[in-house]
């Protein structure tokens, strides 16, 4: 398994978490110990399960085994010739249907879609809130960027918070990566200020920039996964505009596990996971043409969701608190089953691994 396990950031908690699963029917092991950056390859007596470190779909560690299988999510544009690069693997392992679908338009035909999971040792249907019932919470998550989203969050919520004195916002947006925050500056719906300081001063000074009331938002920093469902657990609704995802978004797939209802963007690869009775669908989308700022090219091609739509979503949420539960509990049903074992099962499944072979030990 040439994988990247981690906590909080969404490879890293894939990674974790189809280790746990694969390694409890079938003989693994971790390649952590070696270098991904050496330039010796390395051949491997066994099958080999790639992390394909971005949309040039190379793999992250320089191995080679008896099958390789990539497994990928992106959400640029594919660079030419990633057809030659991708025919080093058996499979490639799409994180959507939609990102499986780009790689078709490559003629890369060995993809198959694989969905991630939610754990449901942590992610379970909660009941209904007990707590701030005084309180309309709005839950947005995912890490601050342009592509997720929540310039759109801040400009609905903004609206809902001059109509209502009642609302309050929950941001989980902590961004690490400098270069995916300063994508928000291509935003035409919202300002960012120039602003230092801890993670709560810089989000602080971009939401008051744009009018947001500090006290009636919430913003969290870096937590634990296993912290979420406290946060989970006093929402009345979460909204996710995203204008593109390559997999199936794991916050989003998280909070619903919670029973939690959801106004989300029908597009990408949260087609996967959504449906007409699970969600509140966002459905009027324009194309987007999103550019490379250091080449004036274009880099991307996403959807983006209609602002209006958003805000009378909300609304409709707002008014009609009662109608929420039903979403809330085909949403936990409907997530239950995707789980991290499926995943694990499915991808030896669609590999083709043969099941004789499970108690194998590799020879690292």
């Amino acid at each position: 398994m040439g994988l990247v396990p981690g906590k909080n950031i969404g490879w890293g908690v894939c990674s974790t978490n189809l280790v746990k699963e694969l390694s409890q029917i079938y003989s693994c092991e971790l390649l952590q110990h070696w270098d991904s950056t050496q330039e010796t390859e390395k051949t491997l007596d066994g099958p080999v399960l790639h992390a394909i470190g971005d949309h040039s779909l190379k793999r992250i560690f320089p191995v080679t085994g008896t099958q390789n299988f990539g497994y990928t999510f992106f959400e640029n544009l594919l660079p030419s010739g990633c057809k030659d690069t991708a025919s080093f693997y058996d499979r490639v392992f799409a994180g959507s249907t939609w990102c499986k679908e780009r790689l078709e338009e490559h003629a890369i035909t060995w993809a198959e879609t694989l969905i991630q999971g939610i754990d449901p040792a942590i992610f379970k249907p909660l009941p209904p809130k007990t707590e701030h019932k005084d309180k309309f919470i709005i839950f947005s998550g995912g890490k601050f960027e342009l592509r997720k989203g929540q310039d759109l969050v801040i400009r609905a919520f903004k609206v809902l918070q001059d109509r209502h004195k009642d609302v309050l916002l929950i941001t989980a947006w902590y961004n690490p990566w400098k270069f995916s925050l300063e994508t928000m500056t291509l935003s035409p719906f919202i300002k960012i200020p120039f602003a230092k300081g801890s993670w709560t001063q810089v989000m602080s000074a971009i939401l008051a920039a744009n009018g947001i009331d500090l006290e009636r938002t919430i913003i969290l920093p870096q937590i634990d996964q296993e912290e979420f469902t406290k946060i989970y657990s006093i929402t009345d609704i979460g909204l996710f505009p995203n204008r593109c995802e390559g997999g199936t978004n794991l916050v989003l797939m998280e909070f619903m596990a919670c029973a939690r209802p959801v106004i989300a963007s029908f597009n990408t690869g949260h087609k996967d996971i959504l449906t007409e009775t699970n969600a509140i669908l966002l459905k009027n989308m324009k194309p987007l043409e999103v550019m490379d700022r250091s080449s004036d090219k274009l880099a991307a091609l996403w959807q983006e969701p209609d602002l209006d739509e958003i805000i009378e979503s909300l609304e409709w949420a707002y008014q009609n608190k009662d109608k929420l539960g039903k979403y809330a509990a085909q949403a936990g049903r409907d997530l239950s089953k995707f789980t991290w074992e499926r995943s694990a099962k499915d991808f030896l499944r669609k590999s083709g691994i043969q099941e004789s072979h499970k108690n194998d030990v590799l020879g690292i």
